[in-house]
């Protein structure tokens, strides 16, 4: 029972990784105390981590793309590699056809040339295959759609964002007394921040803690419109992240699930869709680096 509850909190997280416990209790229809006791325990242990994670665009990241890397031996050395560079966000062990994968976010197509020629260069890296995100239809990792043309941060603002990606949950008070503020203030400049797209916090799952909750990663050939099949993975209870890509997929998606059973059931469902035309997945092993945070440059006040 608490793995369902587990369950259903995380993907409410997901969306809006500061919901009160009130307001979580009467999302997934479970008492108050119940609902505080797993959120805490989940946190506790380390298995769920709250943290904010600003727009890409916000931080100069344009060029994002999701990298296949088959290793000949051991992969510890690549994996060391592509951890140590700020150009990755996620770095994973996988089954399948490749070794690993990572997702790269940086300022250019000059830069993302860069770090693949350096991955490339890497003594064990056998094949590097990339695909360019041309649009991310849906992420618990990043604000949704483009940032606004409106949007305009000063320090406090940069100050209030920093706190957050350490701890998305950290109390309105607590905020404003760092950054000097009162606590009504900073809960309107977090939800302007949110508000506007510059900033998504929301609930990460660490998979490496242990947490006994298995992840599909996937790729997609389509024929036809895409449109309904965004729609359909988009909707999926336990979708992490759908994007739109060029390269030998037209779509990739992350589902995480309770079980591998749900996995199953729900790969199912996608490939008896009419618009899909092949389905390649790959389980996530161990998840060696996940964050999605980079600094922003101050501008002034």
């Amino acid at each position: 029972m608490s793995e369902d509850l587990d369950a259903r909190l995380i993907a409410e997280l997901q969306q809006d990784g500061r919901a009160s416990y009130s307001d979580l209790a009467a999302r997934v229809g479970a008492p108050r105390a119940a609902v505080s006791n797993r959120v805490q325990a989940l946190l506790d242990t380390g298995a769920v981590e709250i943290v904010a994670v600003a727009h890409p665009q916000l931080l100069g990241l344009t060029s994002l793309a999701h990298v296949s890397v088959a290793v000949s031996g051991p992969a510890d050395d690549v994996v060391t590699a592509l951890c140590a560079t700020d150009a990755s966000v996620f770095v994973s062990a996988v089954s399948g056809a490749y070794d690993l994968v990572a997702e790269l976010r940086v300022s250019s197509d000059r830069e993302l040339y860069d770090a693949l020629a350096h991955l490339r260069a890497q003594r064990r890296v056998r094949a590097v295959n990339t695909l360019l995100y041309t649009d991310v239809v849906t992420s618990v990792f990043m604000p949704q759609g483009p940032l606004r043309s409106d949007v305009h941060v000063n320090d406090t603002d940069l100050r209030l964002i920093e706190l957050l990606e350490r701890d998305g949950r950290m109390s309105f008070v607590e905020l404003a007394r760092r950054v000097g503020m009162s606590p009504s203030a900073a809960r309107a400049r977090v939800s302007r921040l949110v508000g506007s797209r510059a900033l998504h916090i929301a609930a990460v799952v660490r998979r490496g803690t242990g947490s006994g909750r298995p992840a599909l990663g996937a790729g997609l050939n389509l024929g036809g419109n895409d449109e309904r099949v965004t729609g359909f993975l988009a909707a999926l209870p336990g979708v992490e992240f759908v994007a739109r890509t060029v390269g030998r997929f037209d779509l990739v998606f992350t589902l995480g699930a309770d079980s591998t059973t749900r996995l199953h059931r729900v790969t199912e469902q996608i490939k008896a869709l009419d618009e899909v035309r092949g389905l390649t997945t790959w389980a996530h092993l161990e998840v060696f680096k996940e964050h999605y945070s980079r600094g922003i440059a101050r501008t002034g006040s």
